[in-house]
């Protein structure tokens, strides 16, 4: 065993004792490392392994964040700013206003604030176009891509499913709501899981995957749209199934 792949599964096995132990955001960075070394190695048999546990632990991290406060901003606003609004340890999901460039730039410094916390903290863009928002992933910042918004005080609004080409996302108006409330709390949450699958399947249809593309381009293919949901499981199961494919020709 080289040097390398020693190094590899000490990250996946102390991450693995992180998720075991409830410490989640301290077992996704470890077992983020642990991929990104099996990526640069093309090691398809420890990718089939890593990203089941990768995908527990950012799916736990996901309900924690959506079942925490939900902050819809009303306008765009410093990382700062908006952070003060959670106690401290609280887990949460921060949906902000700016222009791509700005709204990214502050995603970046919450999910900062989450590494260095160990709180589960997630954030998404508002972005808007004339009186209308859209609701995108930070890693692929434009309104084009992004989920159209529909402002509501009804929490009895129906949500649609993720695969539903004409998905709406209901939220309701800016404000701080508690995830693990009901009502438009619980509206907010419901909106905010099926908008994060929503956005991974709809950038899969914008850059679709060539014919005849081999198993390694499919596998940097279910990479770069884990990057608009990390926690999207028919991507990682795919993703899980096609290594272990891999592995067994290799």
């Amino acid at each position: 065993m080289t040097r390398t792949s020693e190094y590899l599964y000490r990250l996946w096995d102390q991450g693995q004792q992180h998720l075991a132990a409830g410490r989640y955001v301290a077992a996704r960075t470890l077992l983020e490392r642990a991929s990104d070394l099996a990526w640069r190695a093309c090691d398809a048999r420890s990718l089939a392994r890593i990203f089941l546990p990768l995908l527990e632990t950012r799916r736990l991290i996901r309900y924690q964040a959506a079942e925490g406060t939900i902050l819809i901003a009303e306008s765009a606003a410093p990382p700062r700013r908006q952070l003060r609004r959670f106690s401290p340890g609280a887990a949460g999901t921060v949906l902000m206003y700016g222009n791509s460039g700005q709204a990214t730039r502050a995603a970046d410094a919450i999910c900062a604030a989450a590494r260095r916390t160990g709180c589960a903290l997630e954030a998404l863009l508002l972005l808007r176009h004339g009186h209308q928002a859209s609701l995108a992933s930070p890693h692929d910042p434009t309104y084009a891509a992004g989920l159209p918004v529909l402002w509501t005080r009804d929490p009895s609004v129906t949500i649609r499913a993720s695969t539903d080409p004409s998905l709406v996302i209901p939220l309701p108006p800016p404000a701080a709501y508690e995830g693990h409330s009901t009502g438009l709390g619980a509206l907010a949450r419901e909106s905010l899981l099926i908008a994060w699958e929503a956005l991974a399947l709809r950038w899969q249809s914008r850059h679709p995957l060539p014919a005849g593309a081999a198993p390694w381009d499919e596998l940097r293919w279910l990479r770069q749209a884990l990057a608009i949901d990390p926690a999207c499981e028919p991507i990682t199961m795919r993703l899980i199934a096609l290594a272990e494919g891999v592995e067994k020709v290799e």
